[in-house]
């Protein structure tokens, strides 16, 4: 079914200078344009080259959806299979996905989700399959290591990469016992029904928490193949792989160096009491006086790298510095997360600059909902393109149901251009998200972004217009 729903995009003034020097500024505007309702599940997207089509996963569903420049249609579907889950599992859901430069296929994990299996962190290895496009047809899989999550192929086609993230006990990421996550490197130089891959190991030098278990998250290739990177969410920090420019066969481990950069930390003001819709946390009343002074790991869930390859941007947002009580160096964190996205360079890993409190003042004058007492809005996915000569952000705003739209064109100065109301109705209306948006991609050719909510496996297609 397919829900039609344009409105304008929603910035109220929250009489911060700042803020309105950012907004009047601002030449890109988003609209919602269209929610795609009723998919078997959106966990995350990926979008063709050309822009024609997304494949979404989730549970265990994945979707081919046509992208019109005013709607969004469902072509096909493909359901998990028993004989393709993991061996020794007896449910499985998708994770990541991806899409192959040509578009003749995609590449989906599956991760073990028999409940006796991870009851007694005893995840077995997951797999990566792949579906031929427009048909969704299983055409070849492969084993990856435990815990499988984002997936991204090459612009070159020769090679993809897995986030094998390995979660096994968040409660406890201090057991020295834990398995540390991994990242697979696919070969696809012989095709998509004949994949191979290489396990690497990611070293605990530069990771500044639980260095014994690092855990990848989301994974990017950069644009001219040379490298990839990987958030380690929990960790605080992000992994670069240099990628080799003859790719050995077969491939080995020791081919790929691995550098991890410690993403840092945050001090910023925000509303931090109170759960969603409740106290001093309710999107009807929020109070501007009530914000308190935080410090907060990054800890960034989604990457992206600028189509020049210099930057890297991320979604911070933070996860369980509450649960493990972490520090950084001395420095005691807060549990209310960083609310922010962050630019690094891409060769030094050095932190450029920050979105500061821009997240959530927007989100505050839109009087959407959020989780003051933890993680506030949450930055979740972030992608990048460039839009009349400048390099945008586009960031997944999950428990706000919304998008934020950020000029990083000069990393050190970071300005907000507008926010997209995802769920016009969730408006001041102290309740929680409803769509949990997560999955983000910008295409670039079209002025369109794609975005996929889990909570109630739908797609949302936003219009970027220049002003």
């Amino acid at each position: 079914m397919l829900k039609r729903t344009i409105v304008g995009s929603l910035v109220l003034s929250l009489g911060l200078s700042s803020l309105a020097v950012a907004q009047a500024g601002a030449a890109v505007k988003g609209e919602l344009i269209a929610t795609l309702e009723g998919l078997g599940g959106a966990e995350m997207l990926a979008v063709s080259k050309d822009g024609a089509f997304t494949v979404v996963a989730g549970s265990t569903t994945v979707t081919l959806v046509d992208i019109a420049d005013d709607g969004l249609s469902v072509r096909g579907t493909y359901e998990l299979e028993d004989t393709f889950l993991p061996e020794n599992s007896t449910a499985a859901e998708f994770t990541g996905v991806a899409i192959s430069p040509d578009g003749t296929f995609a590449l989906v994990a599956v991760k073990d989700d028999d409940k006796a299996n991870l009851d007694t962190f005893d995840e077995v290895p997951g797999k990566v399959l792949a579906l031929s496009l427009p048909d969704l047809k299983v055409i070849g899989q492969v084993q990856v290591g435990r815990g499988p999550d984002s997936v991204a192929i090459a612009p070159n086609g020769q090679f993809a990469v897995v986030a094998n993230e390995d979660e096994e006990n968040e409660e406890d990421l201090t057991n020295l016992e834990n398995r540390p996550g991994t990242l697979s490197i696919i070969d696809l130089r012989n095709g998509p029904t004949l994949m191979s891959q290489v396990e690497i190991p990611i070293p605990p030098e530069g990771i500044p928490f639980f260095p014994h278990d690092p855990q990848p998250e989301t994974v990017r290739i950069a644009p001219d193949n040379s490298f990839i990177v990987a958030t380690l969410q929990e960790n605080n920090a992000i992994a670069r792989v240099e990628v080799p420019a003859k790719l050995p066969t077969p491939l080995r481990a020791d081919a790929f160096t691995v550098t991890n950069f410690d993403a840092g930390i945050r001090t910023g003001s925000g509303l931090t009491q109170d759960k969603v819709g409740e106290g001093k946390c309710r999107s009807s009343a929020y109070d501007l006086t009530a914000r308190q002074e935080f410090t907060s790991a990054r800890e960034p869930d989604g990457i992206a790298i600028t189509p020049d390859g210099r930057y890297l941007v991320t979604a911070d947002e933070d996860n369980l510095t509450a649960v493990n009580k972490q520090t950084h160096g001395e420095v005691p964190l807060s549990r209310h997360g960083s609310r922010s996205i962050s630019v690094y360079d891409a060769k030094t890993g050095a932190l450029l600059g920050d979105s500061g409190d821009s997240i959530e003042e927007a989100i505050i004058a839109a009087q959407l909902p959020m989780r003051c007492n933890s993680k506030g809005p949450e930055p979740e996915v972030v992608s990048v393109g460039e839009v009349n000569g400048r390099t945008l952000a586009f960031v997944a705003i999950e428990r706000s149901d919304a998008i934020t739209i950020h000029d990083i064109t000069d990393p050190a100065n970071i300005q907000l251009l507008d926010s997209v109301i995802l769920n016009p109705g969730i408006v001041g209306q102290d309740k929680a998200a409803e769509l949990e948006p997560e999955g983000i991609e910008f295409i670039p050719e079209r002025n369109l972004v794609v975005i996929s909510n889990p909570k109630n496996n739908s797609l949302s297609l936003v219009g970027i217009t220049v002003e």
